[in-house]
């Protein structure tokens, strides 16, 4: 299976973007993962869990990122998508 990084465009405000450009040694991109680490623990989300339920809906399903970004707004749903796969099977 191929990995694929999903590209995504966030908008900042123009005292961020300014700051951003002073300090060319900060990584935006890196600022923003542990932006969403802070938040999925605020959420109660376990990351690893996380990763390895889409990697198993990505592998040992049909499904693509589309379909769970279509089909699924939490991590329950994600675990009952994929009790549903298993089921069919």
């Amino acid at each position: 299976m191929s990995r694929n990084t999903v590209n995504t465009t966030v908008s900042i405000e123009p005292a961020d973007a300014l700051f951003l450009s002073w300090a060319t040694g900060i990584n935006a991109s890196g600022l923003f993962r542990e932006a969403l680490a802070e938040q999925m623990a605020y959420r109660d989300i376990d990351r690893d869990e996380l990763s390895t339920l889409i990697e198993e809906a990505l592998t040992d399903t049909n499904r693509d990122l589309d379909d769970l970004l279509e089909q699924t707004s939490n991590i329950d749903d994600l675990n009952a998508l994929l009790e549903t796969d298993l089921e069919t099977d």
